[in-house]
């Protein structure tokens, strides 16, 4: 598709229609993220509308991390990422608190299809690192010291071993959103720490002994406590 191609606006100020045409542009043209886009005076040429609408236009774009500026050398196409839909649904779910039990269904759904296969992929590097983690989550729980690291990054290398960014990314999402909503240290500040640690302390046993089922059904066991205090506690 040539700037030429593109059909002029006729209504100037809608920005959405703009946006359409700019989309249109980039899969038709099978820009790739990096990809540099037409300039706003090219722009402005092809659809018949001022630069200041382009400039809007971009900026929309942007916020929607579709596109991206550099500094001299113009927009590109910008790398797919969740960061604009995890904004948007941290503040939509600030007024649906049922939501974010839906939210954590996924998240479980994901984490026990993917066990198994994650645990297949785990090096012996990876092993001792989830090993160190529970370590120290024993020590924090000593200590009365809530673990918010440790725990998030045991599940984020189980996740990163699945061999599917997505479900890793989706699950970046289900963490954050929760944290957001009910604040950073809230389960743990409400649920037995000795609890939880000992739930990873299993899912860790059950991986050194590379049986994906049981460390399956412990990490589901592990989501049920979750559950619980979703439905009792947390949606109160």
């Amino acid at each position: 598709m040539h700037l030429r191609d593109m059909e002029p606006l006729q209504s100037p100020n809608r920005v959405s229609v703009i946006q359409s045409r700019i989309r249109e542009y980039i899969l038709r043209n099978g820009l790739r993220p990096g990809d540099k886009l037409p300039t706003e005076a090219e722009l402005s040429n092809a659809l018949h509308v001022g630069r200041t609408a382009i400039r809007e236009t971009f900026r929309s774009l942007e916020a929607l991390g579709i596109v991206e500026a550099r500094q001299g050398f113009g927009r590109v196409v910008r790398d797919f990422n969740f960061d604009a839909i995890l904004n948007n649904l941290i503040y939509g779910l600030a007024f649906h608190g049922d939501s974010i039990y839906l939210i954590h269904e996924i998240r479980k759904a994901l984490e026990s299809y993917f066990t198994e296969r994650s645990v297949r992929n785990l090096t012996e590097a990876d092993v001792e690192e989830l090993s160190s983690l529970v370590e120290r989550m024993k020590q924090r729980t000593t200590a009365g010291i809530v673990f918010v690291e440790e725990d998030h990054e045991f599940h984020r290398l189980l996740f990163s071993r699945c061999g599917n960014k997505l479900a890793l990314q989706l699950f970046e999402i289900a963490w954050s959103v929760r944290e957001h909503y009910f604040g950073r240290d809230q389960w743990y500040a409400e649920v037995p720490l000795q609890i939880v640690a000992g739930e990873h302390a299993g899912i860790l046993q059950a991986i050194k002994e590379r049986d994906a089922d049981k460390a399956r059904q412990l990490i589901l066991a592990h989501h049920q406590s979750m559950e619980q205090w979703f439905l009792g506690r947390g949606k109160k």
